[in-house]
């Protein structure tokens, strides 16, 4: 029977809500360009902006790999349909998109995830696995990983199986000696298990449980759990690819 030796994990609605972060992140950066930039207050709103990365995604859906630069070139596409030169536009959306990360990065922790991380760090290889922008090193969590995964670094997001292998090509362990914690059914968990890892189902959100998802896969609601569910998982063996 393989041991366990890599636990990762996705960030997003899995270690923190981040619905919250990023509603406030886009008004304060939407409220920082405007007073950089007044010719933004009319006609231009936020919604602006976001029909704005909705469109660029439509014509590139390869922008899905990198949110950063969705977003940076949203705000700078909306800057020069507002009149602001080209040079000028691409300086404060690039400002701009540091102002977001700042504020994308303040995030509260579900409650017992950093003691549940902690403990896990002392038995097994941690790994982060996003598909967002997420810093563990400026939310005060990258201590505790050993590998630090996003769709941008490794040029494909979830579900497609590329994050899961280089996680497990960098952890130095084989699929059978790994699990991944995720909220997201299809990117997280069905992604895992077709890749050959274990998988858990983390629900902080307290969601109903999705009609997808196997039966055998477990749900994590509390962080307190995760080392118990860890032990099991170790304890019966090979996962299923279903």
């Amino acid at each position: 029977m393989p041991a366990l030796r890599l636990v990762c994990f996705d960030l997003d609605n899995t270690l923190w809500h981040v619905e919250p972060v990023l509603v406030r992140a886009e008004r304060e950066t939407w409220d920082w360009l405007v007073a950089r930039e007044p010719r933004l207050s009319i006609p231009f709103d936020a919604a602006w902006v976001r029909d704005k990365r909705a469109l660029l995604l439509r014509g590139r859906p390869d922008y899905v790999h990198d949110l950063t630069a969705l977003r940076r070139d949203a705000m700078y596409r909306t800057l020069l349909d507002a009149g602001v030169d080209d040079p000028t536009a691409r300086r404060i959306a690039a400002d701009a998109m540091d102002v977001f990360l700042h504020l994308r990065n303040q995030v509260e922790l579900f409650p017992g995830v950093l003691e549940a991380l902690e403990l896990a760090h002392r038995r097994y290889r941690l790994a982060a696995l996003s598909n967002g922008n997420a810093d563990l090193k400026r939310i005060g969590a990258g201590r505790l990983f050993d590998v630090v995964l996003s769709a941008e670094s490794v040029g494909r997001a979830k579900p497609h199986p590329a994050m899961f292998e280089r996680a497990l090509t960098e952890a130095g362990v084989a699929a059978d000696e790994a699990v991944h914690v995720g909220d997201h059914p299809e990117h997280d968990v069905l992604a895992a298990r077709g890749a050959g890892l274990h998988a858990v189902w983390a629900n902080p959100l307290a969601l109903p449980r999705p009609d997808a998802l196997p039966t055998d896969v477990p749900a994590l609601d509390r962080f307190d759990d995760l080392d118990a569910i860890l032990e099991r998982i170790a304890a019966a063996g090979q996962p299923s690819r279903a």
